[in-house]
């Protein structure tokens, strides 16, 4: 039996021959099509929704911690420009921007080109931001110190390197030798030399108060300690009185160079021996002392 074919008005057919649409109704009202259709979506929208929980709580928030390799806020701080006043930058590469260190000043020395080559050595377990602060050059060469470079700290001979530091002196002071000190600037391989520095050194900080002994003989003694520490000494002598001479009755301020010193009377009668000359200073609140034999013949 030949089908009618689809009309071009209500109601149409669909292929097996059904009627699936009559322009008013469908079989079922419009209305509950028209829900169908809502309640399918609805479904399909469910099918997509994550399921969760009738009793649900918000996510618990994780806070955002630093990686080891991020920069501290309270770490050590650069604000110079690391290429001003060197001379020949180019002869550094820089391994990281900001660096800070403690240590004890085991040497100080003036260079050609006005820089001081200061040799530090570190308290162990440090890292240069992450990486070792020691290469084999500072082992071999620098006796495993790490070197620090204030530059344009001394008269300039050196020709090449005069433009650096013309008309500008480094305000920087520098703590005596034997000092326990925090170092910050620049990390870098010295490429000519292959060693590491903090070059220029930014900034150095007594954090222990030192006093070392650099003469002692009866009727003077000499001491360095941090530069504006005030200082007193003694002179215990061989026969245990402590000596009572006018010259050691001062309190000594050190310098710039952290240097004091003082000379007193002697007297021939003094027992012969060996007494002890002490030296004790005392800088924003931190105090130290430093003892040495004397001789008296």
């Amino acid at each position: 039996m030949s089908q009618e074919p689809p009309s071009k008005t209500p109601p149409w057919w669909s292929p097996a021959g059904h009627r699936w649409w009559v322009g008013q109704n469908l079989g079922i009202g419009a209305g509950a099509l028209i829900a169908l259709v809502v309640i399918v979506a609805m479904g399909a929208s469910a099918a997509h929704r994550p399921e969760t929980s009738a009793k649900s709580t918000p996510a618990a928030v994780v806070p955002s911690i630093p990686s080891p390799s991020s920069p501290s806020p309270t770490g050590p701080v650069c604000t110079a420009d690391p290429k001003a006043h060197v001379y020949s930058p180019d002869r550094l590469e820089l391994l990281a921007a900001c660096v800070g260190v403690a240590g004890t000043i085991e040497e100080e020395s003036s260079q050609p080109d006005g820089d001081y080559h200061v040799r530090l050595r570190l308290d162990p377990g440090q890292t240069c931001s992450g990486q070792p602060c020691l290469d084999g050059r500072n082992v071999s060469e620098l006796g495993g110190d790490l070197l620090l470079e204030p530059v344009c700290e001394n008269p300039v001979t050196r020709k090449d390197a005069v433009a650096a530091c013309q008309g500008y002196h480094n305000p920087l002071v520098l703590p005596p030798v034997g000092s326990h000190v925090a170092a910050v600037g620049p990390f870098v391989l010295d490429i000519d030399h292959g060693w590491n520095e903090i070059h220029p050194l930014e900034s150095i900080t007594v954090v222990a108060l030192t006093v070392t002994i650099t003469a002692a003989a009866y009727g003077y003694v000499g001491a360095t300690t941090a530069p504006g520490a005030s200082c007193t000494a003694t002179a215990r002598l061989p026969s245990g009185e402590i000596s009572g001479a006018s010259g050691l009755k001062a309190t000594v301020v050190s310098g710039q160079d952290g240097a004091v010193a003082w000379s007193y009377g002697t007297v021939s009668t003094t027992k012969p021996g060996t007494g002890t000359h002490t030296v004790t200073c005392t800088l924003d609140g931190a105090t130290a002392s430093a003892s040495a034999p004397f001789t008296v013949p």
